[in-house]
């Protein structure tokens, strides 16, 4: 559908450009009247190789019988021009091929790359971007073959045509070269705005990256602890609370009530589109908490996500946010008309305008572009603040709120409502202080948002609207930068003045794309994903795929469990022919080549080599794909239950312990010392970043991944029958506080295997815990 909609738009714009070059041509004497100085798109002729002149002199020397009087013949067609110029130059033809050849596979190498890039990051919505942008592509060239053919046919060879097109102002000829002249012209200005779109879709897919990282930040936000990124501390330097010594409190410190909190904030920052961190995340959450609570908060009245602690709203957003950049590459064809509505005057005041006021036009064109971005921008944040749910005004009753709601939390299945009834201390479990007696009050619940309290229809402004807004102001601006660079090879720029419109017009553009357009993006997207546009198809899609990260979570504590137990084997020189081939080299001169240290051995002992293994896991760490570290980041955040920074093993044993495992006090003792380089005795986030690097199975045989997988269907198969079913399965799951029900792990091995499986052997086993190991992407419906 999108092609055909772009078909007409070129054919639009062709028709545009001959009505142009109709009223340039009328301005001109039957003889050839020069076009007004700064108006005319100069191609310059092209006079190399030489026998281009020469043979232009003589063809004209010929045609005017040499007394300059002109004698008309029978029209040549490109084809026979082409065997003239071979002609007199043989190897212009193999240097032209060569050339395109050339291209064509450094193009080629370059699509590749960019494919296998976006594969190897798990970066869907970018290999989508390029599907488009290629189509797009393929489709121009198309075009341009189909319009070739058109100007070398015999309807723009009868003098009829021409005559009825441009009068008598022109020759037969002239006004065939116009014709061919013009179409060339559109296509490749055509194809020079599709570049410019291509550009401003990969630049926002990069800044999206930032929007991306930010939401993940939002949803990972702990409410308690010393930590900079904390709500506590947020709100503590934002003035609104207060913290004081308190023998009395837990933490020994008791927070204060100071001000009031509001999504209000100065007129001058909404207009820039800019807040603060704080009330960004607070409405981010508040606006999350509704989406997969419910409207009141509580898990058992969420309608849209049937298990919270299974739903990531970030990887939610995330999806529809890559959906609004695809929008803004394809063009809708309402677009491609109101474009040439809106240009066609444009065109016909910049005609009687000189040089220096085009360069006024197109400078303020531009701005009246940031405006309108900002006008968009304002008017969006408000509709969105008019559907956010309102909060308390005391801090420490928010902090309560969104206190065990963070992703790391939602994990460990605390059950908040046991919270709410006061069967578990809430703060101590979450390590928060003194509340001065807020702890002690009854349930906290969202408000209403405004639009609900008020019962205000939507409006007009719909997200429809918004959508459609935003795809115009994308490609407008990309119109503009083309007409900047179309103005620059048409025209020098002579003085000052012209020189500062220019650059004025210039500036704008990043201004829109990394000020203005990353802003709209991020709104728009909450403005579309919530309330009834929900995507429930979406949604069911992230729930399945949080199941899984889920899982993952758990692979990569068994590949630490693993790393302990292969440095254990090592040190016991206890292993077999078949382990030494798995770990790549002898079992003699492992550990130094790895740089780690077997357990309890002398070297194990020596600051210098715990120090080197601390500093070979970071190497691999930071060597690990975007998506795995971020997901070991989040692993880390789930066992730091103290939002300190730090892990405790005991918390590391207990996991390990539901999971089946034995011995793993000792274990995760052992593991501690292997990497404790400085003798802290503390597993800080570095030491876990370097234990997770060294564990990690990029740096790993297969066959002991595999290895690996086999020891855990041994822990799930109960009944030792070499078969686990879906109820195995399911009590395993309930062992490590996963909350899935029977249901989804149905879903989950259907998913994988394309049909019903009630029961899986080891290696079926193997091969989906390895395919879930090694997936980061979400399949949407769709797509």
């Amino acid at each position: 559908m999108g092609g055909h909609r772009r078909k007409w738009g070129l054919v639009g714009l062709a028709t545009l450009a001959l009505v142009v070059f109709r009223f340039v041509y009328s301005r001109r004497s039957a003889h050839r009247v020069e076009a007004p100085e700064g108006l005319t798109l100069k191609l310059p002729s092209i006079n190399w190789p030489p026998w281009r002149k020469q043979k232009a002199d003589h063809s004209t020397h010929i045609a005017t019988g040499g007394h300059g009087q002109v004698h008309h013949h029978e029209h040549e067609s490109a084809f026979e021009t082409l065997v003239e110029d071979v002609a007199l130059c043989p190897w212009l033809l193999f240097v032209e091929i060569g050339a395109v050849v050339v291209l064509s596979t450094i193009f080629e190498s370059v699509e590749h790359w960019i494919r296998r890039r976006c594969a190897t990051t798990g970066d869907r919505i970018g290999g989508r971007i390029m599907d488009v942008l290629f189509k797009e592509f393929s489709g121009l060239g198309f075009i341009g073959i189909f319009l070739f053919l058109l100007t070398q046919s015999r309807l723009f060879m009868d003098p009829a045509v021409t005559n009825k097109m441009f009068g008598d102002r022109l020759t037969p000829d002239e006004a065939r070269e116009a014709i061919k002249e013009s179409f060339e012209t559109v296509h490749m200005m055509i194809f020079l705005l599709l570049v410019v779109l291509m550009f401003q879709a990969i630049a926002m897919h990069r800044v999206t990256r930032n929007v991306v990282e930010t939401w993940g930040r939002f949803e990972r936000t702990r409410a308690w602890g010393l930590r900079n990124d904390s709500f506590e501390t947020l709100f503590v330097e934002g003035k609104y609370l207060e913290r004081a010594p308190s023998s009395q409190a837990l933490r020994n410190m008791e927070l204060l009530y100071k001000e009031p909190f509001t999504y209000e904030a100065p007129l001058l920052q909404k207009l820039l589109l800019h807040h603060d961190t704080l009330h960004n995340l607070v409405m981010w959450r508040a606006i999350r908490h509704e989406f997969i609570f419910g409207d009141r908060g509580d898990p058992g009245e969420s309608k849209r996500v049937p298990c919270p602690q299974q739903f990531s709203f970030e990887v939610y957003l995330r999806e529809r946010l890559g959906q609004t950049v695809l929008s803004v590459i394809e063009v809708d064809m309402w677009i491609w008309l109101l474009t040439l509505i809106v240009l066609m005057p444009i065109t016909f005041i910049c005609l009687h305008l000189d040089l220096a006021g085009v360069e006024e036009v197109q400078c303020l064109m531009a701005y009246l572009l940031l405006a309108a971005g900002l006008a968009i921008g304002y008017q969006l944040e408000a509709d969105t603040l008019n559907r956010t749910p309102t909060l308390p005004r005391d801090a420490r009753k928010i902090l309560r709120l969104f206190s065990g709601t963070s992703t790391q939390m939602l994990m460990k299945e605390f059950d908040r409502s046991k919270f709410e009834r006061g069967d578990v201390d809430m703060e101590q479990k979450f390590g928060a202080p003194g509340l001065g007696g807020v702890e002690k009050e009854g349930r906290i619940e969202l408000g209403p948002s405004p639009s609900q309290s008020s019962k205000r229809p939507d409006g007009f402004m719909t997200s429809t609207r918004y959508a459609q807004l935003f795809e115009l102001l994308a490609f407008w601006q990309a119109i503009s930068v083309t007409c900047l660079i179309l103005f620059y090879l048409s025209e020098p720029l002579n003085d000052w003045k012209e020189v500062t419109f220019y650059a004025l017009a210039w500036a704008e553009w990043p201004l829109m794309l990394f000020g203005v357009m990353p802003a709209l993006l991020q709104r728009l997207t909450i403005r579309n994903s919530i309330g009834d546009e929900t995507d429930e198809g979406l949604v069911r899609a992230v729930s399945l795929e949080s199941k899984s990260i889920l899982l993952r979570y758990h692979i990569k504590l068994v590949q630490l469990l693993s790393y302990v137990q292969r440095c254990q084997l090592l040190q016991a020189g206890d292993l077999t022919r078949q382990q030494t081939i798995l770990f790549g080299r002898k079992a003699s001169n492992h550990s130094e080549e790895e740089g780690h240290a077997p357990v309890g051995s002398p070297t194990s002992d020596s600051e210098k080599q715990r120090r080197r293994t601390w500093r070979r896991g970071l190497q691999r760490f930071r060597a690990l794909p975007q998506s795995d570290q971020h997901e070991i980041e989040q692993v880390f955040e789930s066992l730091d239950v103290n939002n300190n920074q730090e892990v405790s093993l005991k918390e590391i044993a207990a996991n390990w312990e539901a999971m089946g495992f034995s011995n793993t006090d000792e274990a995760a003792w052992s593991l501690l010392q292997s990497i404790d380089h400085d003798g802290s005795q503390r597993l800080t986030w570095s030491k876990f970043q370097a234990l997770a690097g060294m564990a990690a199975a990029d740096h790993r045989p297969q066959l002991e991944l595999q290895d690996d997988f086999r020891v855990l269907f041994g822990l799930i198969d109960l009944d030792s029958d070499s078969r686990i079913t879906v109820f195995e399965l399911h009590a395993w799951l309930q062992r490590i506080n996963s909350g899935m029900s029977e249901v989804d792990v149905s879903s989950l091995l259907y998913n994988h295997f394309g049909q019903a499986k009630p029961s899986i052997a080891r290696e079926e086993f193997v091969q989906w815990m390895s395919s879930i190991g090694s997936d980061h992407g979400v399949q949407t419906p769709g797509h």
